[in-house]
């Protein structure tokens, strides 16, 4: 039976282009409350998410004692993470097969991430140089720095990471390029295996394959990075029914993702938990539009919680902060990752359900809550008690977020859409005037029936 769905408009937030995805139309059990265009639930997440990152770091750096609870008991900044995360592998897809090119995808991205972020970077690069007592560390040239840091890929490098919030960026970066290689191989609507394959892997790979392989590169780091690569060269090169131009294009953009997964600073089953978590997201999204039953999406999503479960109990290595000496141990870690599953759970549940407008529209300015919370860390000094000092930080921030969001971050998504609608219509005109002329063609039909 053909399954009748309908487009809903675009949402804009967090870390998404505002695409709504799509849905059994008036299908109760599947709708998803929108406003103005936007899903309020996944605005919601993000919004939490978001003022949660915020909220410890700046409350650690004015209590040491909320830096030793978050260490032993619950870690809030990444539960926004794996819930920011979550939100990613919901809608990117959705935005993607949505468009149905990865041109007008990744312009969408470029638009919608680097205006705002290559901003925030350049305000903290100019206080790197021109404020006293900042220093990056070993003296490291700021420029060379800032150009490592504006790839978003910074977290797969051994340069120092400006916003210290922005490692997360260079995983959503990995993520949209395997997505955008699946897209390429039509195999992107696996997403229900594709998460348990990133769950299986960190339950068999662990802490057994090294970190940062590619910068210090020896004869057995060479090897398990040519083996990650043949890994990745199987369905591009064997998957049927795909172009070579399309296999062409899979190769280009997932390559670099295993490369920068190859060198990154965490254990292996930790970054493949936070790639895997993206693809459960997926697997959630596409519950929604039917293509995967609930029960296979339940089975995903427990089984997800149960893997990374086993997954920190067996490879965990608490490392003790400095400061207070405590120390992370496996159910911390554990617990903080489920907590980030069950409130997006909760949330996918009750999507259809009115959420508060504040919620809502934190959700809209998340990305810059999340990205401006650094800068103010770096740029604005202690002021008063630490209770003063925490308060106005977390005002600045969300002052400068909405002012951000308003004036840097929604013109440039509506610049890009600009740019991704002039594309359009040059293609479409460049498709016309290759068409032959209806009249020319008759004569030339005519013409042959007399010869």
């Amino acid at each position: 039976m053909t399954v009748s769905v309908a487009r809903a408009p675009e949402p804009v937030a967090g870390q998404e282009d505002r695409t709504a995805p799509l849905t059994h139309a008036g299908d109760a059990a599947n709708a998803t409350r929108t406003s103005a265009g936007r899903l309020e639930f996944l605005d919601t997440v993000r919004g939490v998410a978001a003022l949660v990152v915020a909220l410890q770091h700046t409350s650690e750096q004015v209590w040491t004692q909320m830096l030793g609870w978050s260490h032993t008991w619950f870690r809030p900044g990444e539960f926004g993470v794996l819930a920011f995360f979550l939100c990613s592998g919901f809608i990117i897809p959705a935005s993607l097969e949505k468009r149905g090119k990865l041109g007008e995808f990744w312009i969408g991205r470029f638009f919608r991430l680097w205006p705002l972020y290559l901003s925030a970077l350049i305000l903290v690069a100019v206080g790197y140089l021109v404020l006293p007592g900042l220093n990056l560390p070993g003296g490291t040239n700021t420029l060379v720095v800032f150009g490592v840091n504006s790839s978003m890929a910074q977290v797969f490098t051994e340069y120092p990471i400006l916003i210290g919030a922005s490692w997360t960026l260079g995983y959503e970066l990995v993520f949209y390029l395997l997505v955008s290689g699946l897209f390429a191989l039509k195999v992107h609507r696996n997403s229900a295996a594709i998460a348990t394959g990133f769950f299986a892997g960190a339950l068999l790979l662990g802490g057994s394959v090294p970190v940062f392989l590619i910068s210090h590169l020896s004869g057995t780091h060479a090897t398990v990075v040519a083996g990650m690569i043949l890994l990745v060269a199987a369905p591009v090169l064997f998957v049927k029914d795909v172009p070579t131009k399309m296999r062409i294009v899979a190769a280009v953009t997932m390559a670099p993702a295993v490369l920068m997964l190859a060198n990154r600073p965490h254990d292996m089953y930790f970054s493949l938990i936070l790639l895997g978590t993206m693809f459960v997201g997926t697997a959630m999204y596409r519950m929604t539009t039917g293509e995967v039953s609930p029960k296979m999406a339940r089975s995903v999503f427990l089984g997800s919680m149960a893997a990374l479960t086993l997954a920190q109990r067996a490879y965990h290595v608490g490392y003790t902060e400095p400061v207070t000496g405590a120390t992370p141990q496996w159910w911390t870690e554990a617990a903080t990752f489920l907590g980030a599953y069950a409130f997006f759970g909760a949330m996918l549940l009750l999507r259809r359900r009115e959420f508060p407008r504040v919620l809502v529209y934190l959700g809209t300015i998340s990305y810059s809550v999340y990205l401006m919370h650094g800068v103010v860390l770096i740029l604005m000094p202690h002021i008063g008690s630490g209770l003063t000092t925490f308060l106005l930080w977390n005002a600045a921030t969300l002052v400068s977020a909405s002012l951000t969001y308003r004036f840097i971050e929604k013109p440039a998504i509506e610049l890009g859409r600009r740019v991704v609608s002039f594309r359009r219509r040059r293609a479409e005109t460049r498709a016309v005037s290759a068409e032959p002329d209806p009249s020319e063609a008759r004569v030339l039909e005519d013409s042959g029936q007399r010869r």
